[in-house]
């Protein structure tokens, strides 16, 4: 990932990255696989697009919630 993301002007970027990782961590154990095919599961989902589209809030809420949202996707 190059982009860099930024939210009411601030750069928020690192807060993405580290969303993102939290959830491929909770996918990689609530599927039991390893992180490279959790990775791939979360990129591929509409769930992952939403929360690169930082004008809706959703980087901002919590690595759960986000999983609850990949989840209800599937």
């Amino acid at each position: 990932m190059h982009d860099i993301y930024y939210f009411n002007g601030q750069d928020i970027t690192m807060n993405v990255c580290i969303q993102i990782h939290r959830v491929i961590n909770l996918i990689q154990e609530q599927e039991k696989i390893d992180f490279e095919e959790a990775t791939g599961r979360f990129y591929h989902s509409q769930t992952y697009k939403t929360l690169t589209q930082v004008e809706n809030g959703l980087w901002a809420e919590n690595a759960e919630y986000i999983l609850d949202r990949y989840n209800e996707e599937k």
